[in-house]
């Protein structure tokens, strides 16, 4: 990936049919190629549904990943696909970015699972930052939003831009804007570029933005509607002024270390 880059979030409505997702998933390949987009990030488990079905077909998700995967490739899209993958039985809620070239360059397990997830999913033990062209990109799913320490871990192994894929819809709409101002958080305290995209469903609790390094707004959808937002990122602009003025030596005292381990 470049710099300048040119992102897009999809807010879809996901469901727990595979087959239609993908067919929504493809028309919004080609409406970001359409608008020029480079990289596309869709939501949490857009592919295989949330939650996903407990008779979930493997065999059918992997053929639709992969003709996904095909159609982006062609269309020469950098994709960040939300869906659920499966390694010695266990199931993860993972985050999978793709390459123009169709390959797998990066991936990552929702690593702070919700009281919903747990029955499901095995937690990730990972926090990975990849360099992918100019940028050094993280993942995040979801509730890992409410957990700073994430985020902090992954711009402090240099992450530039993180890709946030959500599926907070279908109650608590309340939650928009503490959900909204999260993200914004993570972004302005980090000096980060974020790219959120979460599912349609209503009501939301959180809507698709792309913040930029102060926590501003670039680009912000309608809440509860299908759509794609985009914006171009210039990675000149990542920061690290809070970076900078952090008392890591207040912090670092044993009596005050223990309290954030505890």
């Amino acid at each position: 990936m470049k710099s300048p880059l040119k992102a897009a979030a999809l807010q879809m409505l996901t469901c727990g049919v595979v087959a239609e997702n993908v067919s929504k998933l493809l028309e919004a390949v080609e409406q970001a190629a359409e608008q020029g987009v480079e990289l596309l990030v869709v939501p949490e488990c857009a592919l295989s549904g949330y939650p996903p079905s407990q008779g979930l077909d493997f065999a059918a998700l992997r053929e639709a990943r992969r003709a996904l995967v095909a159609r982006a490739s062609q269309r020469g899209l950098w994709l960040a696909l939300g869906t659920t993958t499966r390694h010695r039985q266990k199931w993860f809620n993972s985050a999978l970015l793709f390459s123009p070239r169709g390959r797998l360059v990066a991936s990552y397990h929702k690593t702070q699972l919700t009281e919903d997830d747990t029955p499901i999913f095995q937690a990730g033990c990972a926090l990975p930052v990849f360099q992918i062209g100019q940028w050094k990109v993280g993942l995040q799913i979801c509730f890992d939003m409410r957990f700073p320490e994430n985020w902090r871990i992954l711009r402090r192994q240099g992450a530039e831009l993180i890709l946030h894929l959500s599926h907070a819809s279908g109650a608590a709409g309340w939650k928009v804007p503490v959900l909204g101002g999260t993200v914004r958080c993570r972004a302005a305290e980090n000096g980060l570029f974020v790219v959120s995209a979460n599912d349609a469903r209503r009501p939301q609790m959180l809507v698709s933005a792309i913040c930029d390094p102060d926590g501003r707004h670039l680009a912000c959808a309608r809440k509860n509607r299908e759509m794609m937002i985009t914006a171009t990122l210039d990675r000149t602009a990542v920061k690290d002024d809070f970076l900078r003025l952090r008392r890591t030596d207040l912090w670092s005292r044993p009596q005050f270390r223990r309290l954030l381990l505890r």
